[in-house]
């Protein structure tokens, strides 16, 4: 459920985080209006890409911190919760 919801929230999201070809793509406007230089680009790159996983992380993280408070407070059964209630039955029709 918490990976519904972090996916769902990643992909409205993914158009904030910036890919290699896109970042190449700003880089070389950026050439071809002269603020920035061939040498400086592959840098330029490599640090929009790394910005972009970073916040995608952070993010990332925050969801899952976000959804586990709000099932806590929905109070609904953990995986465990449902293992632990799978064995105790287990153990009653055994007998």
């Amino acid at each position: 459920m918490l990976e519904f919801f972090e996916r769902g929230f990643l992909a409205t999201v993914g158009v904030f985080t910036m890919t290699k070809e896109r970042s190449q793509e700003l880089v070389d406007e950026m050439i071809r209006r002269g603020e920035l230089n061939r040498d400086e680009s592959k840098q330029m790159v490599d640090k929009l890409v790394r910005r972009g996983q970073e916040e995608q992380e952070k993010l990332r993280q925050l969801v899952r911190q976000e959804v586990s408070v709000a099932i806590r407070e929905l109070n609904l059964a953990t995986k465990e919760d449902v293992e632990a209630l799978k064995e105790k039955l287990d153990k009653l029709l055994s007998k």
